[in-house]
């Protein structure tokens, strides 16, 4: 009867005081409904949308001619339409309240890995490492937004967020337009283990707020996940 009322009551305060999108800054409820998300099949490396006719659990044709850097990478969904505007909204318009629906889209996507084709093993993570902004950067935005979704995941996942033991040593030049060569050699010695104890030998997951796959093929664009 209690949660009725309560229904009742927020749906008669949308009326009075209808709630604005977080995103399009707009009237109405939020965007979400409108994301596009990445679903089976993709490939199980990079976390792509698999072409058309590529078998099951067969690296895609970018990850099959490089060393993919990492054991393998999950993301939401493209880095396009309304999440990407949530994304840069964040990042550049300071809309923290943004925080909390992006890392529950996160641990949602954490905890359907054990029931997708071919998952990583986030069942044995032993924690979530941030892609930490240099401190230069950190200061101009006043915030680090892959350490404060790290801290948020830890609240709603259980796993511990490890925000000390990577650092970036090397303040590089954003990676907006850069060709591949140009992004490997920006992110050169960019990065430094502050505790390598910790990491030797466990299960960790880097988060950060966008990655981009492959190499530049002709015309192509990479391609970009949030």
């Amino acid at each position: 009867m209690a949660s009725s009322i309560r229904q009742l009551w927020m749906e008669l305060l949308e009326l009075v005081y209808p709630p604005r999108c977080a995103v399009c800054e707009t009237l109405g409820r939020t965007c979400r409904n409108a994301f596009e998300f990445i679903t089976p099949p993709y490939c199980p490396v990079c976390g792509q949308t698999a072409p058309p006719g590529l078998p099951a659990g067969q690296p895609c044709s970018k990850c099959r001619s490089a060393d993919f850097p990492l054991d393998g990478a999950r993301a939401i969904g493209p880095h396009r339409g309304t999440l990407r505007e949530a994304v840069l909204a964040l990042k550049f318009r300071g809309r923290r309240e943004l925080l909390d629906p992006l890392a529950e889209l996160l641990a949602q996507r954490i905890a359907e890995e054990p029931q997708m084709p071919f998952p990583l093993p986030f069942e044995d993570l032993h924690g979530v490492v941030p892609v930490v902004l240099h401190p230069v950067r950190r200061r101009w935005r006043g915030f680090d937004q892959a350490i404060l979704l790290c801290r948020r995941l830890e609240r709603l996942t259980g796993i511990d967020c490890c925000e000390d033991v990577l650092a970036r040593v090397r303040n590089t030049d954003p990676q907006v337009g850069l060709s591949p060569l140009q992004r490997r050699n920006n992110m050169t010695g960019a990065f430094e283990a502050r505790k390598p104890h910790q990491l030797r030998g466990a299960n960790f997951l880097l988060v950060d707020d966008v990655y981009t796959t492959g190499a530049t093929l002709g015309d192509e664009e990479d391609a970009e996940f949030s």
